[in-house]
């Protein structure tokens, strides 16, 4: 898989391009909150980063850290009673979070579109592939009439890869296959033709390995012949390595690490970056039936995070100075290189992992 070139730009979060001043995307000082019996629960703190123009971004991080709040955050859906307190989401100069209802409706579907986790639990079960596809361009293309939508819909399944697509239109959820709910779902987050910014999180969670890699094949097809921007929301490093430009890591609803990819494999500089990447299975990197390595612990829960670096209880690395006592802040380590560590200048050197999972 041959991922579309980009040059990269620098500040906290941002892309390396050359054409500053033209991101697409850009997120200031977000903070996303969630009230608890005990006070405000902060779920996602303070959070930079901005997406470029026909770039693909990979969002890491294990489940709990923050990953699809920020991007229901980035369309407006928060569940209540959680929301947005602070921050801007700029899109093509419009903060969305000033923005009314209606023209934020105008905006998804349209403009920025998601696929979620699961596509069995997204698609209504009740009815057709084709109704769903065509209340989009209902509500967006109010003037189009039923049998164009119709044929914009089989287009726009024939264009992704579905065979068949006039006897997959009048079918239901459940009589496709999952990877074929999957291209569904990024038909309808594409079926308007103006998406400048699709959001996928964890788009191939629910897959098999070879349905994955195609569906990974379609996004980077489809990303290079649009020139949409990616948000690739994933906990697998071996897709963000076949597939992104740029990888920010959160933990704990924090950016831990930003860095262009071939950067990020080849010397991860956060802990936890290094924990994921040692988590990964290899061919030949320990003996046969022995135990892959693991961080130890869990994700901490936000409502009570301890003082100091939230990755402290799990961290080899940690010391009770400065570690334990002060929380730590995003650091530029280099042009376009980001890292949230007291230490990372002190840690040992990385391995570089074998064949640097492009190739996976």
């Amino acid at each position: 898989m041959t991922k579309p070139a980009l040059q990269t730009n620098g500040s906290p979060g941002t892309s390396d391009d050359s054409r500053a001043g033209e991101n697409l995307l850009e997120i200031v000082k977000l903070e996303v909150r969630f009230p608890d019996n005990t006070g405000p629960v902060t779920v996602i703190d303070n959070l930079d980063i901005t997406i470029g123009h026909g770039e693909i971004l990979g969002l890491v991080g294990e489940s709990g850290c923050g990953k699809s709040m920020l991007a229901r955050s980035i369309l407006g859906l928060v569940p209540p009673p959680g929301k947005v307190t602070k921050g801007k989401i700029v899109l093509d100069g419009v903060d969305l979070l000033t923005t009314d209802e209606a023209t934020m409706q105008d905006i998804r579907g349209n403009k920025v579109s998601i696929i979620l986790q699961e596509p069995m639990t997204s698609l209504n079960p009740v009815f057709t592939i084709g109704n769903q596809m065509a209340e989009v361009l209902a509500i967006h293309c109010p003037d189009m009439k039923r049998r164009e939508r119709r044929a914009r819909s089989v287009e726009m399944m024939e264009r992704i890869g579905i065979q068949y697509p006039e006897n997959r239109y009048d079918q239901y959820p459940h009589e496709l296959s999952g990877g074929i709910r999957q291209r569904v779902m990024i038909a309808i987050a594409l079926i308007c033709g103006n998406v400048r910014l699709l959001v996928a999180d964890e788009p191939t969670t629910a897959l098999d390995v070879t349905i994955q890699a195609q569906i990974l094949e379609l996004f980077v097809k489809l990303q290079a012949e649009t020139q949409m921007a990616l948000l690739l929301i994933t906990h697998d490093l071996g897709v963000i390595a076949q597939t992104a430009h740029r990888v920010a890591v959160m933990y704990a609803g924090r950016l831990v690490e930003i860095s262009d990819v071939g950067r990020l494999f080849e010397k991860p500089l956060h802990p936890y970056t290094r924990g994921l990447m040692y988590s990964l299975p290899r061919a030949g990197a320990r003996p046969r039936k022995s135990h892959m390595p693991a961080i130890p612990g869990t994700v901490p829960n936000l409502a009570d995070l301890p003082p100091g670096c939230p990755f402290y209880d799990r961290c080899e690395y940690r010391q009770q100075q400065p570690c334990r006592e002060a929380m730590p802040q995003l650091e530029q380590v280099d042009r376009g290189r980001w890292v949230r560590c007291h230490r990372w200048h002190e840690l040992p050197q990385f391995e570089v992992l074998s064949a640097r999972l492009d190739r996976r």
